[in-house]
C-alpha cells in the first residue's frame, strides 16, 4: 500500500483551488480600464469648464482661470495662458503664479501683456505695418518649442479651402495673425527667439525666473498654428510635451 504524502495533496488541491477560484471569478468580469496619468499642465481659458470636459489629452487639462486662487498649482510643471486672460485678475494672483514658476515651473503666454502680471514680463509696443514686409517673421535664437518651425508657415492664413503654396498665400493670404506688435523692455538676459519686421523686433521671447521659465507670444495663442501640411504639424503638441517637462 502506498502512502499519501497529506503534504503533497494539500499542496495540488491547493493550486486546483485556486486556479479553479481564479478561472470562475475571472469569468464574465468586464476588464477594468486602465486609469489615465495625471496632466502635467494646466490651460487657464476663460469660461467656465465642468469636470466633464476638463481633460484635453493625456498631458493637459484646463480650468477656468478664476479657479486659480483655490487650484493647488504643485502638480503641474506647465502653465498656458492664452488671448484675452484677465491681467489684472492674474496681477492679483501674481504672488502665487511667480512663486510656482521659480520653483522650477513653465509658464506660456500668449498675447498682450499690457499690464505685467510676473515679475521681468515685457512691455507690448503697437506696430505700424503696410505691407508683409512690415510683418515678415524671422527665427532669432533656437528655443525647443520653435525647432524645425519655418516663420513663413505661420505668416500668413486664408480662408479658402484646400492647401495653398506659399507664393499662392501671398497672393490671397492674410498676415498678422502670428504677431502684428512687438516686446519691448525685456528682461536681463532674455532670449529673442522670433523677430517681426526689418527691425527684427522681438514677438516671441523667453527668460528665467528662479528655477523657471517664462515664455511670452506676442499674438495669437501660440497653439492655435497647426496645419497638417507644413512645418506646424504637431506644434502644439510639442509646446504641451516640453511644458510639462521635456527637454
Amino acid at each position: 500500500m502506498t502512502e499519501t504524502n497529506p503534504n503533497a495533496v494539500g499542496a495540488a488541491g491547493g493550486a486546483q483551488g485556486v486556479a479553479g477560484t481564479g478561472t470562475a471569478d475571472l469569468a464574465g468580469v468586464a476588464p477594468q480600464p486602465e486609469s489615465q496619468p495625471a496632466p502635467t499642465v494646466l490651460r487657464l481659458v476663460m469660461k467656465p469648464v465642468t469636470a466633464e470636459d476638463r481633460r484635453i489629452n493625456d498631458l493637459v487639462e484646463k480650468r477656468d482661470l478664476y479657479e486659480l486662487p483655490q487650484l493647488d498649482l504643485a502638480p503641474y510643471r506647465g502653465i498656458i495662458l492664452g488671448v484675452g486672460s484677465d491681467l489684472r485678475f492674474l496681477d492679483r494672483n501674481r504672488a502665487k503664479l511667480e512663486a510656482w514658476v521659480r520653483s522650477g515651473g513653465r509658464l506660456l503666454y500668449s498675447g498682450h501683456p499690457v499690464l505685467p502680471f510676473l515679475e521681468g514680463m515685457p512691455q507690448w509696443r503697437k506696430l505700424p505695418f503696410h505691407g508683409v514686409e512690415d510683418i515678415w517673421l524671422t527665427a532669432m535664437e533656437p528655443h525647443p518649442l520653435w525647432e524645425g518651425l519655418e516663420r513663413r508657415d505661420v505668416l500668413l492664413r486664408t480662408g479658402v479651402p484646400g492647401s495653398h503654396s506659399f507664393e499662392a498665400l501671398l497672393e490671397i493670404g492674410v498676415g498678422g495673425f502670428y504677431a502684428r506688435n512687438y516686446l519691448a523692455a525685456l528682461p536681463e538676459g532674455a532670449r529673442v527667439i522670433t523677430g517681426i519686421g526689418p527691425g527684427r523686433l522681438p514677438v516671441d521671447i523667453s527668460y528665467a525666473l528662479g528655477a523657471g521659465e517664462v515664455i511670452v507670444h506676442a499674438g495669437n495663442d501660440l497653439t492655435s498654428f497647426v496645419n497638417q501640411d507644413d512645418s506646424t504639424a504637431g506644434f502644439d503638441q510639442r509646446i504641451y510635451q516640453y511644458l510639462g517637462g521635456a527637454r
